[in-house]
């Protein structure tokens, strides 16, 4: 396993870990050479172990601005427990501590394995904060929190204002608790909707984090900082308002003091507009001072920026997600894996364009500038002032996000400012208009947005070299709406096989060759994308397109759950793909099926279960080292009844079919199940086109059958165990467009969809000549014998299995007939004792259905002489 600092394998004892974590964490808090005391230079003290004393010194000793002691460290080989070692750092901070009469300087001590790292503050035994192997990456949560917590920065606060103004840094769950209280009090106090009382909120904000900017910059420059120095206080507000300053001095003062600063950059063409310049903070004042209160004493610029983005976009998730903005956000563990795949590296002093056409809330573009400016950090050959400028040319140039919708465009902008960079490349405009028309009526800012934009695309032709993007799966753009029949014209995807233009075209397909075009000389696209593009019976021609244009270079199946937090119930996939030069040939296709990206069907948080941890470390194995990437690991729920085994694996070039290109159609699981069966010589195998398969009625023989009345059935008529337990009842013209399947007893109906696979009903004698729905196969054996064996059959596990990969599209997938046809096995026993003995047992399972029948007849004519029907 390999993490932002070096490889688990290369760990082995003690002076590895030091040399290979402690050193290059240590400069990742921030703190330089003159700012740290190793072992060799540190006083040996003495301490406590148990009832007895040891002379003990620490492997390093981190000092604050102020030449004080302020965190030990221990080293330890990876195969040493941490927590046994806790006495030692704990009794030497103590040690430390004791030296000084006014305070306690030594604030954290830390005892770290290389595989392991936990931080204690000196005089507790729980552990603050404790991290595994694994989550040492500049994107992680608590690898972020483990900076914003020692970080020289943050430290460097808290000394200053630890006698002035309780200002401390708050921890995740506490930071994202109150992030909750402010939204609910806004929300309640002043009857804002969720979205409306996060624009107030999102303000509220802004200022805080302005405000603690300001007061670390008097700290760096050497100030004495007074209670007068923190205006985000109720204290400050209050007496504002006594001596008549402002009825909302919040709003009135601090946050036009920000939109000011801003106007400036703005004026300048250094930002983009985030809020309007005559916009106010809508709360009244009680409503600011509650949520103040609860916000005044947490430091949030002594957090890394990067987790103030992330709180924010957290926050934003939860608060207004789904039909409220025509917003779905993409999981986040599904982002990280997408950008670590990307080629974001820095060669020389150029780095990488990356684009965004559908940006949302900008989440792509923030993960993109988190690899990339981690990147930057670990150049060694490059000077402080290099980096600092690579930086800043990445934030100004590099990161550009396009979004039709004004508000979520300015959404992305504020949650990129929260990230260290204001959004100067954020657009508002239809990317996927090639020509960037400036429509009537736009706003002066907006024209020269899009004005800015053409110049950079069409006069400039700037290239990227990644786009990460997540693009609608269901916005249509159609041949009759002029406006939309213009840009259609635009795509030679948007015309049929036959040459004639399309009536109408879903915007993710448009996506792929506005991307194409985009892209520069090995430029990478990186797609949330619906399978019914990677495998429904009528996108051949999406297909073609992208094997036409691009190499694939990886396609991973997401959980059908992915989406269900935005009500979106969709088959998904990652499709990874570089555009196509002359000469590329297409190679191995890395390829994975995921059952778990951190939460579960009910969108309860699963982060044991996450899947996308071991996906990163086996792509990157699998890029850069050309390790097989074989995984298939049960990792499921019983309730979660779309899961499957967590799958990675690699596919060659002459193996991939162009009308499949989804994961599930190349599954090991089915591989292999497949594999075993075709190799049993106890087994006779078919394919589907060997049985007789009855084809719908036709619309004549409908039309035929006038006021007739027919017992229908679907297929949530029919139990697991393959019992009828309900029908409706009418002429042909009143049941469901679907009842279009005449069944004659015998039949065996199996049904083709995936979430009712397995369900298999032999029609019963009272269903002779009725009516079922077309969601099944209907099948006609020779004789009874035969339907007692297909019963068995399409009841299997082995067969549930080909319906759970084989079924194509996105929303509820299903078995084509030509799949069933070509690609079904079917085993049936050699042996007429094997045989006959599946028959005995169908057998008895009939009965026991036609039981179940005839006790449900009789339960709906009792129900219907008692209340007079």
């Amino acid at each position: 396993m390999i993490n932002v600092f070096c490889d688990s394998g290369d760990l082995v004892n003690e002076a590895d870990v030091e040399a290979l974590v402690v050193e290059p964490l240590v400069s990742a808090l921030g703190y330089t050479s003159g700012h740290v005391r190793r072992k060799q230079s540190l006083q040996t003290l003495d301490i406590a172990k148990g009832r007895s004393r040891e002379q003990y010194r620490p492997d390093y000793v981190l000092i604050d601005n102020d030449d004080r002691p302020a965190i030990i460290i221990e080293a330890k080989s990876p195969s040493e427990s941490i927590d046994d070692y806790l006495y030692q750092v704990g009794g030497y901070a103590f040690a430390i501590n004791q030296q000084y009469a006014a305070d306690n300087p030594v604030q954290y001590v830390i005892v770290v394995n290389g595989l392991q790292l936990a931080v204690w503050h000196w005089d507790d035994r729980d552990a603050v904060i404790r991290l595994d192997f694994g989550q040492f990456q500049y994107d992680d949560p608590l690898f972020i929190e483990l900076k914003s917590l020692i970080g020289l920065t943050a430290l460097r606060v808290a000394r200053a204002t630890e006698s002035v103004f309780e200002f401390r840094r708050p921890r995740v769950d506490e930071l994202r608790k109150v992030l909750a209280e402010s939204h609910n009090i806004i929300w309640k106090k002043e009857a804002h909707g969720p979205t409306d009382a996060f624009y107030e909120f999102a303000k509220l904000i802004f200022v805080k984090l302005r405000e603690d900017q300001r007061l670390s910059q008097l700290v760096a420059e050497g100030n004495q900082l007074t209670r007068s120095d923190f205006p985000f206080s109720t204290t400050w507000l209050s007496e504002q308002v006594r001596v008549g300053a402002s009825d909302n001095p919040l709003s009135e003062i601090l946050f036009r003091r920000v939109k000011d600063d801003l106007e400036r950059q703005i004026q300048q063409g250094d930002k983009k507009r985030i809020f309007d310049s005559n916009e106010t903070i809508q709360l009244t004042h009680d409503t600011i001072l509650q949520v103040v209160s609860k916000l005044q004493h947490l430091d949030l610029h002594g957090i890394d920026e990067d987790l103030n983005g992330r709180m924010f976009e957290q926050f934003l998730n939860a608060t207004v997600r789904g039909k409220e903005l025509g917003q779905f956000f993409t999981p986040r563990s599904v982002v990280k894996h997408m950008c670590r795949s990307a080629n974001l590296s820095v060669e020389g002093m150029k780095l990488p364009k990356v684009l965004d056409g559908c940006c949302g809330s900008g989440g792509f573009l923030i993960d993109a500038m988190t690899v990339v400016v981690g990147n930057i950090d670990r150049r060694g050959d490059l000077t402080k002032h290099e980096k600092d400028t690579l930086r800043q040319q990445l934030y100004r140039e590099c990161l550009f996000g396009i979004d039709k919708s004004r508000k979520i465009a300015r959404i992305a902008r504020l949650n990129m400012y929260l990230h260290g960079d204001g959004g100067s490349t954020i657009f508002t405009t239809d990317m996927l208009d090639k020509e960037l028309k400036i429509q009537q009526g736009l706003e002066s800012e907006t024209r020269q947005e899009v004005s800015e934009l053409r110049e950079r695309l069409l006069s400039d032709r700037t290239k990227f070299n990644v786009v990460l993007t997540n693009p609608p799966f269901s916005m249509k753009y159609r041949g009759s709406e002029p406006d939309e029949r213009r840009i259609l014209q635009q795509y030679n995807i948007a015309t049929s096989r036959s040459g004639s233009p399309s009536a109408s075209e879903n915007s993710n397909v448009l996506f792929i060759e506005r991307y194409s075009d985009c892209l520069d000389y090995d430029g990478e696209l990186l797609t949330v994308i619906d399978n019914t593009v990677l495998n429904g019976t009528n996108s051949q021609r999406y297909r073609d397109y992208i094997l036409d244009h691009f190499v694939v270079r990886q396609i991973v199946a997401l959980p059908f759950n992915t989406f269900y937090r935005a009500q979106a119930g969709v088959q998904t996939s990652i499709l990874h793909m570089k555009r196509r030069e002359k000469d590329d040939i297409q190679g191995q296709v890395f390829m994975a099926i995921l059952n778990n990206v951190g939460h579960d069907d009910h969108q309860r948080q699963t982060p044991e279960r996450d899947n996308v941890p071991r996906l990163i470390d086996a792509y990157q194995k699998w890029r850069l080292d050309g390790i097989d990437p074989s995984i298939s690991e049960p990792n499921g729920d019983a309730a979660e009844s779309l899961g499957c085994p967590f799958q990675v694996f690699a596919v060659a070039a002459d193996a991939l079919r162009d009308h499949r290109l989804d994961a599930f159609y190349y599954s090991p699981d089915l591989r292999n199940s497949m594999r075993t069966v075709l190799n049993q010589p106890d087994l006779m195998t078919y394919r589907g086109r060997d049985v007789n398969v009855v084809n719908p009625i036709g619309q004549r023989e409908v039309s035929q059958m006038g006021e007739h009345r027919f017992k229908y059935f679907e297929i949530g008529n029919v139990t697991q165990s393959g019992a009828i337990v309900g029908y409706q009842e009418g002429v042909i013209g009143d049941l469901p467009t679907r009842a279009r399947l005449r069944v004659r007893a015998n039949d065996v109906l199996v049904a083709r969809n995936i979430s009712s696979r397995g369900t298999c009903v032999i029609v019963p004698d009272e269903f002779d000549g009725q009516l079922a729905s077309n969601g099944f196969f209907q099948i006609r054996p020779d004789n009874e014998e035969q339907a007692l064996l297909y019963w068995s059959l399409f009841t299997s596990e082995f067969f549930r299995k080909q319906v759970y990969y084989l079924s194509s599209t996105a929303v509820q997938p299903t078995i084509t007939n030509e799949v069933f046809k070509n690609e079904f096995i079917l085993p049936l026993p050699r042996d007429t004792g094997m045989r006959q003995a599946l028959i005995e047992q169908a057998s008895k399972v009939r009965d026991l259905q036609h039981q179940t029948w005839t006790a449900v007849e009789r339960a709906r004519s009792s129900s219907n002489s008692v209340f007079g029907t």
